[in-house]
């Protein structure tokens, strides 16, 4: 109990010692306003100071103990402090991106998402020129990354949401379109997220997508060999969309799962699996595999105009 109420006679005045530092920064002019938002990127260091402040108290009695826990909450404030007044701004609002990449010599491509939470919307074109990609982007926070390797083909758009943790939502929408000349391999990570593939005229090699609780609506073309679609996460709705008279297999497997192929409808706890009849034997074919905690799946055929 020493020990409990040692800690707790220092969180408090600790808290107010930060709130009147920060308010006298501000007060001074040293430290805009718009930069507060960065305290959030500190809340690892409660748990750091935590730990010290546990560690001392063990190690050390008496009045070292309090002294060495007391200069560790100092130092804390102090770094606190540098931190938001000298450290690189983080933009605030709503930005936008907008960038491409050209074709070249490539003859295949690869695309890899990672964000926290978004909403990504990706369509094969045949109208964007000699562009390989064209991607339109609106974010809040750190700009995302997009780099393009002309030698491989590989395409990597990234938001390394490490600010505010789950205390500070991110805005991350992707617009992205694709050169339906070259095949495509699609993977994408997220968080919570809302996904739109419009692939009818793309050729899709493989789709990839590891998400948290998601939506996400796929509208794929004819397939050339077997093309893996497979989705991981937690709570997932997905609905997959291919022309009439191509052979697709499902396999959903998790908690809750319900599935609806080609207007059959069945549910189970565990694993559920369909076929076209014609599967086996066809050389063109979709393999989609979804696994998640609550999965909710709708494989179903429609015109290549669809």
């Amino acid at each position: 109990m020493g020990m409990y109420r040692g800690y707790r006679s220092l969180f408090w005045p600790a808290i107010l010692i930060l709130v009147g530092v920060f308010a006298l920064l501000v007060n001074v002019g040293l430290v805009p306003v718009d930069r507060l938002d960065r305290l959030v990127d500190l809340w690892p260091l409660i748990l750091v100071v935590i730990g010290l402040e546990l560690v001392v108290r063990r190690a050390l009695q008496g009045a070292t103990a309090e002294i060495a826990a007391a200069l560790i909450v100092l130092l804390a404030i102090g770094g606190a402090a540098a931190y938001v007044a000298l450290g690189p701004s983080v933009p605030t609002g709503i930005q936008t991106l907008d960038t491409a990449g050209k074709v070249g010599s490539v003859n295949h491509a690869a695309v890899q998402v990672d964000a926290g939470s978004a909403t990504i919307t990706m369509q094969g074109s045949s109208s964007i020129g000699d562009d390989l990609f064209r991607a339109h982007i609106e974010y809040s926070g750190r700009k995302p990354d997009v780099s393009l390797d002309s030698s491989s083909g590989e395409l990597h758009i990234s938001q390394n949401d490490t600010s505010g943790f789950f205390f500070q939502s991110r805005r991350f929408a992707l617009t992205l379109q694709l050169n339906s000349s070259v095949p495509w391999k699609i993977g994408v990570d997220t968080g919570a997220s809302s996904n739109t593939f419009m692939l009818s005229a793309l050729h899709v090699a493989s789709i990839d997508l590891n998400t948290g609780t998601s939506k996400e609506d796929i509208s794929v073309g004819a397939p050339s060999g077997t093309v893996p679609i497979t989705i991981n996460g937690g709570a997932l709705t997905v609905n997959v969309h291919r022309p009439a008279g191509v052979a697709a297999s499902v396999s959903v497997s998790g908690g809750a799962a319900s599935l609806s192929f080609d207007g059959r409808q069945s549910k189970a706890v565990g694993t559920l699996t369909a076929q076209t009849s014609d599967y086996d034997h066809a050389s063109d074919r979709y393999e989609i595999q979804v696994d998640g905690g609550a999965c909710t799946v709708t494989v179903d055929a429609r015109g290549l105009g669809a």
